[in-house]
């Protein structure tokens, strides 16, 4: 095969390794998509704070993680290597408890034994994670555009003062930016060729980044080559970025920019540690970037800032270019070399496996100077590193970036299942240790709302029963209240019926009083019985209302005869009731001349008796002294008898009165229902005073059973949920696994 074959068949296998690399890339991101609605809408995702370690340090293990959570994930699915003769021992690698890409910053301050991550809410946590799913998708769509892009970008970083524009000088061999002793670099410069605008040196002040057209200008302010390092060191508009196109001084390998296989960007940076904008600034800007080559200071080596970036760097980067600058500055230079890698050892295992490529100890100034041997192999190691090891330098960190993703989505998807299962039987234990409780609730509420209303209903009955006999009998024996009353004679006989129909009046009202007595005594019984009701059930320890009702120091079973008395009078009847003529006369001869016929019975046994032996003595009377001599004597035997007669009658007048008066009010009485409307009258008042409180005990009673009722449904929406959550993230592992093994079989055909 000739070597334009084979070039040709390299670029068509690379191109299918972009394209099934952003397949992968894709389903990636749609997975996270998935999970963070799922995390807003459906199910809070759980999040193992237990294993996050403090400053780096080692997980402990999740006490909301079992074991077995962990078995199942595969070993293909720990952090990806990009190389196969890496040891284990070597690489930092991801084990079973670790989280890289969605790991949460969630520590508030470090304490030797108190975490105060526990303190976080739950909701808290699942927002902050939903932050961090959309940051990586945001990462993920930037890896898109790298792939994308037929072109590289490196990007020279580093501490302050470390020499990053005197390498981007010694690079293109042209002396463009800016030095000095002192930090000088305050925007980021990116140097491209020439060629890239048609030919024509020119620097670009780029005002925003995402707008800038290089055939559009408005979009850029152009600067002169003798006011560079004014905008470089000051930069006074603010400018985002400086475009500077040049024509590179190519090596003897030829040029870097411009080398007939990619197009080359090198973009100097300011310095990390200048302040904390620049330094976010430059950790969001190497998300762009193909290959990050790092300065390093020979004579300061890597400084905490430096080393929190090659560690951000690394979660997708698993090589970094890393050129200790001024070398030429150390006295000991066996040292030096060996305290940097030691680092490097730490921040990046792949990049020391692969440190006589990657490592380069130089000074940018002997290159500029008149050259360096160590140098020129540095220069001819980026070049094989960016042109000839694209897959390396750009494919490798999308790889590895979406492979730590897979990986921590397989890792929360296990303990979520774990989560879920954990849950799921906790509301079972729950349910099985509730539903006694809950049944023998059923039963108490029934027996409670039957006694209730047996209350209800025997004690409204008693009411009636009472009311109904005692009022009967007392208008069978209204005479009895009319016979207290003294009577005055014949003259007084009219005041004297007056006050008979008073004393029966009020008899009947004192009566009448004495049911609403009754009736009180009753409902005030009903309710102690429903009290004590109210009692055992708020002995149960639920819904601890009571039955007062107005203030708290009323007697919840008090109850007066006025609260119940009847409204008005007690009868329509009486209140009309007036003296009539009739109740002077009665005759009904039976009652009134009781004495008379006994007398005129006697009377008449005698005279029927006489009448054979004096009927001659009267035909011998009347034939001697006459027929008008008997008449007369006859007329007066009678009138006699009717004077004793009418004496007899005036002088029982009072019980005559008496016995009128109770009769007609008895009748009265009757005409209008009175003691079936005081019977239904009471047993109302009754049921009205008694029912509230068998009411609010049967409501106390259902309110127990429907909060109970309550948990219980809430129990098994939470049962639900977890059982769909648990078949989510258990096919949502699945999914990752087989994704993750898509993404690092790319490497195998290599």
């Amino acid at each position: 095969m000739s070597t334009l074959n084979s070039g040709e068949f390299q670029e068509r296998l690379f191109a299918d390794k972009c394209r099934r690399m952003h397949t992968h890339l894709l389903g990636t991101r749609s997975l996270l998509r998935d999970i963070g609605e799922y995390n807003r809408t459906k199910w809070p995702v759980h999040y193992p704070l237990a294993r996050v370690a403090h400053n780096g340090l080692k997980r402990s293990s999740s006490v909301l993680a079992s074991e077995a959570t962990m078995v199942d994930t595969p070993q293909a699915l720990r952090r990806a290597q990009t190389t196969d003769e890496i040891p284990d021992s070597e690489a930092r690698l991801l084990d079973g408890s670790d989280l890289s890409v969605l790991k949460l910053d969630l520590r508030l301050s470090y304490h030797a034994e108190s975490d105060v991550m526990g303190s976080l809410e739950e909701s808290s946590i699942a927002r902050l994670l939903d932050e961090r799913l959309a940051q990586c998708e945001g990462h993920i769509d930037k890896l898109l555009a790298r792939i994308a892009d037929k072109s590289s970008k490196i990007l020279v970083t580093g501490d302050l003062n470390a020499g990053k524009s005197t390498l981007v000088n010694a690079l293109v061999r042209r002396d463009i930016l800016p030095r000095d002793q002192q930090p000088c670099t305050m925007l980021f410069c990116e140097v491209v060729d020439a060629s890239l605008n048609a030919g024509v040196e020119e620097i670009h002040a780029v005002p925003s980044i995402a707008a800038y057209d290089r055939n559009d200008a408005s979009s850029f302010v152009r600067v002169r080559s003798e006011d560079l390092e004014d905008v470089v060191m000051e930069n006074d508009e603010h400018f985002q970025q400086l475009k500077i196109y040049t024509n590179e001084r190519p090596s003897e390998h030829g040029s870097l920019l411009h080398n007939g296989v990619v197009d080359v960007a090198l973009i100097d940076s300011p310095g990390l540690n200048r302040d904390s904008l620049k330094t976010t600034q430059l950790f969001a800007r190497q998300e762009e970037i193909d290959v990050v080559v790092f300065v390093v200071n020979a004579e300061n080596h890597f400084t905490l800032s430096g080393q929190d970036f090659l560690l951000n760097a690394g979660n997708e980067k698993a090589h970094i270019f890393i050129v200790v600058n001024r070398f030429d500055a150390i006295r000991r230079r066996d040292r030096c070399e060996r305290m940097v890698l030691d680092q490097i050892r730490d921040l990046s295992p792949l990049t020391y496996a692969e440190r006589s490529d990657l490592v380069h100890f130089v000074s940018a100034h002997e290159q500029l100077a008149g050259g360096s041997a160590a140098f020129a192999r540095m220069e001819h190691c980026l070049r094989s590193f960016t042109l000839e090891q694209r897959f390396k330098s750009k494919l490798a960190p999308a790889q590895r970036y979406t492979s730590n993703v897979l990986h921590d989505v397989c890792f929360l998807a296990a303990e979520n299942v774990g989560a879920a299962t954990r849950r799921i039987q906790e509301i079972n234990s729950v349910l099985r240790d509730n539903m006694p409780r809950y049944e023998a609730l059923l039963e108490q509420r029934t027996d409670a709302s039957q006694r209730a209303e047996h209350v209800l209903d025997s004690g409204c009955a008693e009411v009636r029963r009472h009311t109904a006999a005692h009022l009967a009998t007392t208008q069978l024996h209204l005479q009895d209240a009319a016979d207290k009353v003294a009577y005055g004679g014949l003259l007084a006989l009219w005041t004297y019926a007056e006050n008979v129909l008073l004393a029966i009046v009020r008899h009947v009202e004192h009566e009448v009083a004495e049911c609403d007595r009754f009736a009180c005594f009753t409902i005030q019984h009903a309710r102690a019985e429903l009290a004590e009701l109210e009692a055992q059930r708020c002995s149960l320890g639920e819904l601890s209302d009571s039955l007062h009702v107005g203030s708290e120091s009323d007697d919840v079973t008090s109850v007066t005869a006025s609260q119940i008395a009847s409204i008005g009078t007690i009868s329509n009847a009486l209140d009309t009731a007036q003296l009539e003529l009739s109740d002077f006369i009665d005759l009904d001869l039976s009652r009134n001349w009781g004495t008379l016929t006994s007398l005129s019975a006697s009377l008449g046994l005698f005279a029927s008796k006489s009448v054979a032996a004096n009927a001659f003595s009267l035909l011998r009377l009347s034939s001697s002294v006459g027929t008008t001599m008997a008449r007369r004597m006859v007329a007066t035997a009678a009138v006699l008898i009717g004077a004793g007669s009418v004496f007899y009658i005036v002088s029982d007048m009072d019980a005559t009165v008496r016995r009128k008066l109770a009769q007609r009010v008895a009748l009265m009485l009757d005409a209008e229902g009175f003691v079936e409307h005081h019977a239904e009258r009471l047993t109302t008042e009754a049921s009205r005073a008694i029912r509230p409180f068998a009411w609010h005990l049967q409501h106390n009673f259902q309110r127990m059973v429907e909060a109970e009722e309550h948990k219980r449904a809430d129990h098994l929406h939470r049962r639900r949920a977890a059982q769909d959550s648990q078949i989510y993230f258990d096919e949502l592992r699945a999914k990752a696994q087989e994704l993750a093994l898509a993404v690092q079989s790319i490497t195998a055909d290599l």
